[in-house]
C-alpha cells in the first residue's frame, strides 16, 4: 500500500511527537493532539470554587478607584486561603515571554526577544515588557480580531460578515488611539450611514448594527447589545419569560424598541451587492408579538434593562444615542463587569462566569470580590482598557503556571493560568512566523467577497476557516477536528516549508549551525520560544541519529514541534 509523500512523516513520527516536551518544566501533556488532557500537580484544587450570586450591593459598595499594585493579588490570594488552594509557581522568564505576547499581540516572539529577555536583569522588565507590546500596532489589530469574532460568530446570517475587514481596520485604529471602551460602545451603538464590502475601516463600527439585516434585525441588534456590551444573555426572553432568571417578555422587547425605526438598505453598483446603508425612519415603534397570534402584536416603546426610558419624541438617532448613554453609565455596572470578566477569561484560561458572556444577577460568580473591585477599577478609569490590562497582565495572578484540574468541568480559583487554544489568527500567525509566507504568490493579497463576506483566498482563508471556534466558549469546550490535523500534518504548502533545503527556516538554520545541539535549540526557539530541555535534547540527539539522515531528521522534529499541543496553545 503506498501513501502519499507527506504521510510519511506522520508515520516515522509519531514515537518521537510523544517523547518531545515530556519533560518541559510544565507539566507534561497525555498525548500529542489531546488538548484536554488533564495535567497533575502536587497541589490539586479544591473541587468547587468559591461562587455566589451577585446582587446589586456587592456591585455599588466598592471603592470607584483604579486598582493598585499588588491589590488584586491579596483579594485572590485570600480567597485561596479560605478555600485551601495552594496556587502555583510563577511562570519561567521564558514561559512568560511567550504567553504575554501571544496574550497582546496574538504572535509569538522571536530567538533575540526571548534571550534579550532572560538576560535582562531589571526587576522591572515583565512590566517594560507589557508596556512595549501594548505600544505596539500588533496589539490592537489582534485585540480587534478578537472582537470581530466575538460579534460575528452568534451571527444566524453569514453573509452579515461581508463588513467584518471594515469592522477589523476601524476597530485596530481605536484601539491604537486607546479609545476607550465607552467611546467604543457608543460609536458602535449610534453609528449611521453606509457600509461598504471593499471600505478599509471608514465605517467599520456599522459591523455591529449591520451585521444583523431583515425582519428580526430589532431583536438581533437587541440581543447582541445585551451580550456584547453587557455580558447578559436576554435573548431567550424574546419569547417567553426566562424560567432561570429575572428577565421578562417585554423587557426584551423595550430593548428591541430603541432600534423600532432603523432599517437598512442594500447598496448596489448595478446588479452587484457592494453594500447597506442605516435608514432612519421618521416614525414607528417595536410590536411585542402575542403569544396567542403571533400576527398580532402590542406596541412596546423603548426601555433600557434598568428601568429608565428615554424622554418622549425621540428620533432613532436620538434614542440609540440614549441608549448608548445608559449602556455606558458609570452607575451601569454590568458594562464594566462584562468587559472584565471577558478580558480576564481571555487572559487567564477561565472567567469569573461561565458562560462568559451569560453574567446576569442570577449567575453564580467564582471570587466575586475580585470581579467587582477590578469592575470598579476599570469604571474609575473611564474604561482605559490598557489601564485594564496592566492591572492584570502585572499581577503575580495572570504570571502563574499552568495547572489542570481532575475534570475538565473544574475552575482552578484562578491559582493558576488555564491553558488554551490559539486563536485562528493567532495560531495562523504563528505559523507564518516559524516556517515563513505560507500563501503562495499573489494569494495573500487575494481579498474579496466569498460565501462567509469579505475574506482572504487559498490556504490563509481555509485555515482560519477551520480553526476559527467562538471566543466565548470556555477554554475546554473548544474541540479539536480531523481537518485541522490534517492541515497542519499534511498540507502540501506547510510540508515544503518544513523542508530543509533552500531558504526556508529549517535550511538556514542548518547551515547556520552545523552542530546539532545548536540546531535543536533554534528549531525550539523557534517554534516554542524556549530551549529544550536536557531530556528532551538527548531524546532528540538520539532520533538525529537513528534517522536516515540529518535532514530528514531535524524535518520530522519540526513537525513534531508544530504539531505538538504545546505550540497550538497558550500557556
Amino acid at each position: 500500500m503506498s501513501y502519499p509523500a507527506t504521510t510519511w512523516r506522520g508515520l516515522s513520527v509519531l514515537a518521537t511527537l510523544a517523547l518531545l516536551g515530556a519533560a518541559h518544566a510544565e507539566p507534561p501533556q497525555k498525548k500529542p493532539f489531546d488538548r484536554k488532557a488533564p495535567v497533575r500537580t502536587a497541589a490539586a484544587p479544591a473541587p468547587v470554587p468559591r461562587a455566589s450570586l451577585l446582587k446589586s450591593d456587592a456591585w455599588k459598595n466598592v471603592p470607584l478607584t483604579p486598582a493598585q499594585p499588588g491589590e488584586i493579588d491579596a483579594l485572590v490570594l485570600k480567597e485561596l486561603k479560605a478555600t485551601g488552594v495552594t496556587p502555583a509557581a510563577r511562570t519561567t522568564d521564558e514561559q512568560f515571554v511567550r504567553r504575554v505576547t501571544l496574550d497582546l499581540t496574538g504572535e509569538l516572539p522571536v530567538p533575540a526577544d526571548v534571550a534579550e529577555f532572560v538576560a535582562d536583569k531589571n526587576p522591572d522588565k515583565r512590566a517594560k515588557l507589557i508596556d512595549k507590546l501594548l505600544a505596539s500596532d500588533e496589539y490592537a489589530r489582534h485585540w480587534a480580531r478578537y472582537w470581530r469574532d466575538v460579534i460575528a460568530t452568534k451571527l444566524s446570517d453569514r453573509r452579515g460578515m461581508a463588513l467584518a475587514h471594515s469592522f477589523e481596520v476601524w476597530m485596530t485604529e481605536q484601539l491604537k488611539k486607546n479609545k476607550s471602551w465607552g467611546e467604543i460602545a457608543r460609536a458602535m451603538l449610534t453609528a449611521s450611514g453606509t457600509g461598504s464590502y471593499e471600505d478599509d475601516g471608514k465605517n467599520g463600527a456599522l459591523f455591529f448594527l449591520l451585521s444583523r439585516v431583515g425582519t428580526d434585525a430589532a431583536n438581533e441588534r437587541a440581543a447582541e447589545t445585551s451580550r456584547v456590551f453587557l455580558g447578559i444573555q436576554i435573548q431567550c426572553a424574546q419569547c417567553h419569560d426566562h424560567p432561570s432568571d429575572v428577565w421578562k417578555r417585554p423587557q426584551f422587547h423595550e430593548l428591541a424598541g430603541y432600534f423600532a425605526r432603523l432599517r437598512e438598505r442594500p447598496v448596489r453598483d448595478g446588479q452587484r451587492l457592494v453594500g447597506y446603508q442605516l435608514v432612519s425612519l421618521p416614525r414607528g415603534e417595536h410590536q411585542m408579538p402575542s403569544k396567542d397570534d403571533p400576527k398580532r402584536g402590542s406596541v412596546i416603546n423603548p426601555r433600557f434593562l434598568d428601568g429608565t426610558a428615554p424622554r418622549p419624541g425621540l428620533d432613532d438617532v436620538e434614542r440609540r444615542k440614549s441608549l448608548a448613554d445608559a449602556v455606558v453609565a458609570k452607575g451601569n455596572y454590568w458594562f464594566s463587569g462584562a468587559y472584565v470578566n471577558r478580558v480576564w477569561g481571555e487572559l487567564m484560561g477561565q472567567s469569573f462566569t461561565a458562560p462568559v458572556d451569560d453574567m446576569g444577577p442570577q449567575k453564580e460568580v467564582v471570587f466575586p470580590e475580585v470581579l467587582t473591585r477590578l469592575a470598579a477599577s476599570f469604571r474609575a478609569t473611564d474604561y482605559d482598557v490598557k489601564a485594564l490590562f496592566r492591572a492584570v497582565l502585572n499581577s503575580e495572578t495572570y504570571q502563574r503556571q499552568i495547572r489542570l484540574g481532575e475534570s475538565t468541568d473544574e475552575h482552578l480559583h484562578f491559582a493558576a493560568a488555564y491553558p488554551s487554544r490559539l486563536r485562528a489568527d493567532a495560531l495562523w500567525d504563528s505559523l507564518v512566523g516559524v516556517l515563513g509566507a505560507l500563501s503562495r504568490p499573489g494569494e495573500a493579497d487575494r481579498v474579496g467577497p466569498g460565501p462567509l463576506g469579505m475574506r482572504r483566498f487559498g490556504l490563509e482563508g481555509a485555515f482560519k476557516e477551520e480553526f476559527r471556534f467562538d471566543p466565548s466558549l470556555k477554554a475546554d469546550e473548544v474541540e479539536d477536528s480531523i481537518p485541522q490535523a490534517l492541515i497542519l500534518m499534511n498540507n502540501p504548502q506547510i510540508q515544503q516549508k518544513i523542508r530543509a533545503s533552500g531558504d526556508n527556516l529549517l535550511g538556514r538554520i542548518m547551515k547556520s549551525y552545523p552542530k546539532d545541539d545548536d540546531a535543536l535549540r533554534m528549531i525550539y526557539l523557534r517554534t516554542l520560544a524556549r530551549k529544550p530541555t536536557d531530556r528532551e535534547m538527548q531524546k532528540c540527539r538520539a532520533y538525529v541519529t537513528s534517522a536516515g539522515g540529518r535532514a530528514e531528521a531535524f524535518e520530522d522534529i519540526l513537525w513534531a514541534l508544530i504539531n505538538s499541543t504545546e505550540f497550538q496553545t497558550k500557556r
